[in-house]
């Protein structure tokens, strides 16, 4: 995701009102041995327990629980409340609680059908997870604007209490580590409309030029239980991902992975089935919903095999569509030569034109620049949220503390595509513009579990890029960009892998081994100042006719043995500062130039 857009605008998100009442209401449902039970507020985190259920959720409103055979008991619910901004905002991720740790989720199947003329949608849910962990319930995250009518599994119906952006599903019995479980849930009503998408999340309902309905969803920072029933937590993620969406005759769902078909239905609707076989986050899963025009193209890749290309655009942007494509086809082709191959090459690289921004959907691009390219085709907004292929789709942050890895390496995929296509002084002029504004107030690193929007700030974009400007610096380019290469594929192997098994998690503590491996050196000072602290170091220079001395001041007087480039009278040296500090003999009346690249962060 782009970071432009200002902080104000997640403070301002905070005071939906509506979002505000429905978080003070109590609802009520029915227990299936009579009577009412309140929806309790149940916990927010996700998973690690592997159970194989299938979830369908399909009904819009009403009644909170469907009526269950008396042998079935209500579920025991959680006490650990969901995690919370001081406005009182749900948001994804943050500590991962015991009911939900205990189960990972192995595969997915969506079908919703989407009414744009009323701003609702219902929905089937099946999710196969499998128990890692002794289980009892089922609890899943969906955002209160959507109510569960109806949860079934195992041939029956299972009690369940929503409340507070949670569900919990009574299981028909306690499964052990290692089984399976089926359960349907059907779910309904108007999702969250995204007051500042793709920041702050949701459903945007638009229309293209002749007023026809454009709609897309987004929700990395709050989650994609805004608008389907899920575990919640970037630690999980579903193997498999079916998706049927219906919508009316005359529009276009594009989706992630391949279309396995597209079907008329006698009311007139359509659908649309997408499937995608590999690892996905749930927040990655996207709709985009237009009368699309397809631009198909096929790409061959850095491995030789033939990869498709899908770029939906609206009616009115197709021609823009048919220029643009090229450039974004250059993008491809740099960030295979840096990183390796691009991951996904068995399923598609796709685009879909959105009413907002731009998001990192996988295999399906979501681009809104509204094609503000450069002269020369270079369009910032695809660059970014292309890189997000690399870092975040295929190599991914378990907790949100380690946001830096997407965002820090992905915007600086933007420099290295202009050095790549326009040398090295494009580079330093990129740098400059990632250095401004960086506000250093918090760690872009905490050690912190962190939830989305705990972890979201502009320091993870432009200090996340500078410190992998530095590690450049100190490492030198060899070991540097065989290092980024291992940070996409750790093993060479998988480089020529697409089953699913080339996509793994990361953190910040992987990264740096393997920087450390390359660079042949020990980089924890390094990762600790720039990235687990928030004040910069600042170098204290002290110059004297015959001498220049050089000496680093850390943060809490950290070590950090950083070289520095140097110019004397129009030469460059690299001097390094062992123990924080230098000395250098000049010689009569040298002019001293120290880093005048910015390769090197400080105050």
């Amino acid at each position: 995701m782009d970071s432009r857009r200002g902080e104000a605008a997640l403070g301002r998100a905070g005071d939906d009102t509506e979002t505000a009442a429905r978080a003070r209401r109590v609802r009520f449902l029915h227990h299936p041995e009579g009577g009412m039970i309140p929806r309790l507020r149940l916990g927010a985190g996700r998973s690690r327990l592997r159970i194989a259920f299938t979830l369908v959720v399909a009904s819009w409103a009403g009644c909170a629980c469907a009526q269950t055979p008396p042998a079935a008991q209500a579920p025991a619910l959680p006490a650990v409340p969901p995690p919370k901004l001081a406005g009182g905002r749900f948001s994804t991720g943050g500590p991962l609680i015991a009911e939900q740790a205990a189960y990972d989720v192995r595969g997915c199947e969506l079908e919703i059908a989407v009414d744009p003329e009323r701003r609702t949608i219902r929905g089937t849910l099946t999710v196969t997870a499998r128990a890692v962990e002794p289980l009892g319930q089922l609890v899943l995250d969906l955002d209160d604007a959507l109510q569960v009518s109806r949860c079934t599994g195992d041939g029956g119906e299972l009690a369940f209490a929503q409340r507070n952006g949670m569900v919990a599903i009574a299981l028909p019995r306690p499964l052990d580590p290692g089984e399976e479980l089926r359960v349907a849930v059907e779910y309904g009503g108007a999702p969250r409309v995204a007051p500042n998408p793709p920041w702050d999340g949701g459903f945007t309902w638009a229309r293209t030029k002749d007023g026809r309905p454009w709609i897309a969803t987004s929700c990395q920072i709050d989650g994609a239980d805004l608008w389907w029933p899920c575990k919640d937590h970037p630690s999980d993620k579903p193997e498999s991902f079916d998706l049927r969406v219906t919508v009316p005759g005359g529009l276009v769902c594009a989706a992630n992975g391949k279309l396995k078909a597209e079907t008329g239905n006698p009311d007139g609707t359509r659908t649309f089935h997408w499937r995608l076989d590999t690892p996905v986050s749930n927040y990655c899963i996207a709709l985009n919903i237009a009368p699309y025009e397809l631009i198909a193209e096929d790409y061959v890749s850095v491995t030789g095999e033939t990869v498709p290309v899908r770029f939906y655009v609206t009616p009115e942007s197709l021609a823009q569509g048919r220029k643009a494509l090229p450039a974004f086809l250059r993008d491809l082709r740099c960030f295979e030569e840096l990183c390796g191959p691009y991951p996904f090459r068995a399923e598609k690289y796709g685009i879909a034109e959105t009413p907002h921004l731009g998001m990192e959907h996988a295999t399906i691009t979501a681009y809104g620049n509204r094609f503000r390219a450069d002269p020369d085709g270079y369009d910032w907004l695809h660059n970014h949220e292309l890189a997000h292929e690399w870092w975040g789709n295929l190599v991914t942050c378990r907790d949100w503390k380690d946001m830096w890895i997407h965002e820090g390496i992905g915007s600086y995929m933007q420099p290295l595509f202009l050095e790549w296509s326009r040398g090295r002084p494009a580079l330093i002029e990129a740098m400059r513009g990632q250095r401004r504004g960086l506000q250093n107030s918090r760690p872009v690193a905490p050690r912190e579990t962190q939830n989305g929007h705990e972890a979201y700030h502009g320091d993870v974009y432009g200090k996340g890029a500078c410190f992998v400007h530095a590690l450049r610096w100190l490492a030198g380019d060899e070991a540097f960009f065989r290092a980024l290469r291992r940070m996409a594929y750790p093993d060479p192997a998988l480089e020529r892998v697409t089953d699913g098994s080339q996509v793994r998690f990361s953190d910040t503590a992987e990264i740096r081994a393997i920087a450390e491996e390359e660079a042949g050196q020990d980089l924890s000072w390094l990762f600790e100042v720039y990235l687990h602290r928030a004040a910069l170091p600042e170098l204290v220079v002290t110059q004297s006719p015959r001498e220049l001395a050089l000496e680093w001041k850390a943060p809490d007087g950290l070590p950090f043995p950083m070289p520095l480039p140097v110019v004397v009278n129009g030469t460059t040296r690299r001097v390094e500062l062992p123990g924080g500090r230098a000395e250098l003999a000049l010689p009569a009346g040298a002019k001293v130039e120290i880093d005048p690249e910015g390769w090197v962060l400080r105050k």
